[in-house]
């Protein structure tokens, strides 16, 4: 398979296999997370995703058929949310406050949310299509990675996180060296001080000096930290996913950028296959690659 073309299946396949993985653990007490497992509070059968592999797949049909709008993708996620479309069951579920208050102020109002209070890392780990979409602009990338939290989650953290991490995944899929991504990437996107802070500070913080909570800079620490100390998609998705709390989350985000640096062929070959529903991600995958810029 095309390199590129592999680490362009590997952002999305990677995002729902991370999240696959963490889900049945989320804000649960666990030993330690080796490999697929079923239940957790949402009941989950082996290879069943949440709510952001959902949402992620929602978005990347609606880039497929609209290009990017935001009208569109909210319609998307309205369609997951009342018909179960996109979900890993029959029905939907997982669906956070805030994406239910947006979804219903949009419905009522025909416009988008005010600015939200609290950041949230759900737009993070839904956020792979966009860059996937832009691959040849990594200006593009970073700047509609951005405007995609507005549809759910107006919220300056949030958003300045998504462009960063839309700008690593985008990097990702065209090759770049993992040294340069953390190195030199962020130096060339307008990011809020906290945000720039945070990434220069990775590669000399001991894992002890991580915080976790649903923070979103807590957690795109975590997730970094962990890309930057492993060598591989495995490790990498184990070693995030470990840290505990929203694993499901921490699943989703991690397994973007580990996808789309490593490739599909990179994942392994029997998580690839638990996945539930994997002709249909492929089917939408090959779509997005299609149209994509």
């Amino acid at each position: 398979m095309e390199k590129l073309k592999d680490r362009f299946i590997g952002a999305l396949y990677g995002l729902i296999v991370g999240n696959a993985l963490g889900a049945p653990y989320m804000n649960i007490e666990f030993d330690k997370i080796k490999d697929f497992s079923s239940g957790g509070i949402f009941n989950l059968n082996l290879g069943e995703w949440t709510d952001v592999s959902s949402m992620a797949l929602c978005l990347a049909e609606s880039l497929i058929e609209d290009g990017f709008d935001l009208n569109s993708q909210m319609k998307k996620y309205i369609k997951w949310v009342e018909e179960g479309y996109m979900s890993s069951k029959e029905k939907s579920f997982g669906i956070d406050n805030q994406t239910l208050e947006s979804i219903i102020y949009y419905e009522k109002n025909n416009k988008f949310v005010e600015i939200t209070k609290n950041d949230s890392c759900k737009p993070l780990a839904r956020l792979a299509p966009v860059p996937m979409y832009f691959k040849s602009s990594f200006k593009d990338a970073v700047y509609y990675s951005g405007q995609s939290a507005y549809t759910t989650h107006n919220n300056m953290y949030t958003i300045h996180a998504c462009k960063y991490l839309g700008g690593l995944i985008q990097q990702s899929i065209n090759g770049t060296n993992k040294k340069i991504l953390l190195s030199e990437v962020h130096k060339h996107m307008d990011l809020i001080y906290d945000v720039k802070l945070r990434i220069v500070d990775i590669p000399y913080k001991t894992k002890n000096e991580l915080n976790i909570s649903d923070s979103v800079l807590d957690i795109l620490e975590i997730v970094l930290w962990s890309f930057y100390n492993t060598d591989n998609f495995k490790d990498a998705v184990l070693t995030a996913v470990n840290f505990g709390g929203s694993t499901d989350v921490i699943g989703a985000i991690i397994g973007q950028i580990a996808g789309a640096y490593y490739g599909f062929d990179s994942i392994p070959k029997l998580w690839t296959l638990k996945i539930v529903k994997r002709d249909k991600i492929m089917q939408i995958i090959e779509k997005l690659y299609e149209v994509s810029k």
